[in-house]
């Protein structure tokens, strides 16, 4: 009987990390095997994912194996993913905030149907103004779902600098300003969206750049002498807005500045946390919380967030062989 509910409990831990094949011509036919080889034991599940438990050079270990699709299907290979809560201590973790389509109450909610997005994260407490001269920055993940595009910071009316992905172009359309005036700027080939990047926009009265992992994608002029009609109020988009398509994926790192980041400043603090007393520096979200459940806003104006249905996570990383976190890898399990 333990043998079989330790069974069950590794299908149902494995089935959140990866999907497995349907069944292959060379799978047993059975529902579960037991072949114990060694330190290790091996067991074929109902959906036919192979699980090796390793209770040696790895402390309780999870291998989770695909199997191969036979040559009737797609021709595509097993993946193996290692799972180890022994490399736990192997880790940082760094808080983000995500922003996707559920409730507090696991809920789904469409925007294309209600017009309603629900994750969002509220800075209109004591929000910074900005002057003529500013620098938004943050970081990343993009994730290619709703309609693929959306307001990453900025205001509700977008007024405020703002920075979002132009809606239906799946990330390839980056576009910046305020008030009245929006600039797009294509998204360079090289750079794909299936990890952490960092974005920055600076304003020194005349020109307006836009940086993209610390590298200049655009200046333009377009705004010059001008200055923001209003202060960041939003991270996300705010409930009941339907002209706001809703930005989805990961944020980490918001800062805003009152005065004009050099290219230098941005690539040598982009990967690294600040204190929050760091001259020029009037709003800083690491997203850490306090017990009001807000996003701490950790610079002397101390203008919290207030989270609305959206979640803050944890992300793993190592700053040397597992920059990304882990990918399931013997160098880089899952914890």
């Amino acid at each position: 009987m333990k043998h079989l509910l330790f069974i069950l409990s590794i299908f149902l831990f494995s089935f959140t990390i990866i999907s497995c094949s349907k069944k292959d011509d060379s799978a047993s036919s059975s529902n579960t095997t037991d072949d114990t080889t060694g330190s290790s034991q091996t067991f074929v599940d109902a959906n036919f994912c192979r699980l090796t438990k390793n209770t040696s050079s790895r402390n309780s270990s999870l291998i989770v194996n695909e199997t191969e699709l036979n040559a009737r299907s797609s021709k595509r290979t097993g993946r193996v993913k290692y799972v180890d809560k022994s490399a736990l201590p192997q880790y940082q973790t760094d808080n983000y905030l995500l922003l996707d389509y559920f409730d507090s109450d696991s809920n789904q909610h469409s925007w294309a149907n209600s017009g309603v997005f629900l994750d969002s994260a509220d800075l209109t407490n004591n929000p910074p103004t900005l002057g003529n001269q500013f620098t938004i920055e943050l970081r990343f993940k993009y994730d290619d779902g709703g309609v693929a595009g959306g307001q990453i910071i900025g205001s509700a009316n977008f007024k405020a600098p703002f920075i979002k992905f132009q809606a239906h172009e799946h990330g390839k359309r980056i576009q910046y300003g305020f008030g009245d005036k929006t600039i797009t700027v294509d998204k360079p080939d090289s750079v794909n969206y299936e990890n952490w990047h960092h974005i920055a926009t600076t304003f020194d009265e005349t020109n307006y750049k836009l940086y993209l992992d610390g590298v200049e994608l655009n200046n333009s002029t377009d705004l010059s002498g001008l200055t923001p009609p209003e202060p960041v109020t939003m991270i996300g988009s705010y409930k009941g807005h339907r002209k706001l398509p809703p930005w989805l994926g990961k944020i980490d790192e918001v800062r805003i500045w009152n005065d004009t980041r050099t290219q230098d400043e941005i690539l040598a603090n982009m990967n690294k946390t600040l204190v929050g007393n760091e001259s020029g520096l009037v709003a800083y979200y690491p997203m850490d919380v306090n017990n009001n459940w807000e996003i701490i806003d950790k610079t002397s104006n101390a203008n919290h967030a207030k989270i609305t249905n959206a979640e803050i996570l944890p992300r793993f990383f190592d700053n040397s062989s597992c920059t990304n976190g882990p990918d399931g890898t013997t160098s880089c399990p899952y914890p």
